[in-house]
C-alpha cells in the first residue's frame, strides 16, 4: 500500500497539477519583481520531475517549457497571455485519461505557437527530421 501511495504521489498528473498553481501566479504577476519567486518555484518543481519522472509522457511536454523558460531567464521576457496559454494547455493535458506521442508533440508545438522556443540550446526540428531532401 505504501508503495502504491508513494507512485501516486509523483504521479506526472499530479507534479503538472502543482505546476499549474505557479503558472496562474506567474501569469498573475509577469513583469513584476514578485514573479521571479513564482518562476523559481516553477522551475524547481519541473527540475523535479525530470529528475523523479524522466521517462513519464508529461515530463516530456513541461521540460520543453523549462527549457525555453530557463534559457538566459526568458521567463522574465514572456507575458501574461502566454503563460495563460500554458496554463489551458497543461489543464487539458491533466485532464486527459493518457498521454501518448502524439500528445506530446501537439502540446510541444502549441507550446511554439504560443511564442515558446522550446528548443533554445540549438538544433532544428526540421533539419532532424528531413534527411532525405539532403542526400539529393
Amino acid at each position: 500500500m505504501n508503495v502504491e501511495q508513494n507512485v501516486l504521489e509523483v504521479s506526472g498528473v499530479e507534479i503538472t497539477k502543482t505546476l499549474l498553481v505557479d503558472l496562474q501566479k506567474l501569469s498573475s504577476y509577469s513583469g513584476e519583481p514578485v514573479a521571479a519567486v513564482y518562476a523559481d518555484n516553477l522551475l524547481r518543481t519541473m527540475r523535479f520531475m525530470r529528475d523523479k519522472l524522466p521517462f513519464d509522457p508529461y515530463t516530456e511536454v513541461v521540460m520543453a517549457l523549462h527549457d525555453a523558460l530557463a534559457f538566459q531567464n526568458r521567463w522574465i521576457d514572456y507575458k501574461a497571455s502566454q503563460y495563460k496559454g500554458v496554463y489551458d494547455l497543461l489543464t487539458s493535458l491533466v485532464n486527459q485519461e493518457t498521454l501518448n506521442n502524439s500528445s506530446v508533440e501537439d502540446s510541444i508545438l502549441t507550446l511554439e505557437n504560443l511564442g515558446f522556443d522550446t528548443l533554445p540550446f540549438g538544433g532544428s526540428i526540421d533539419n532532424s527530421l528531413d534527411t532525405n531532401s539532403d542526400e539529393e
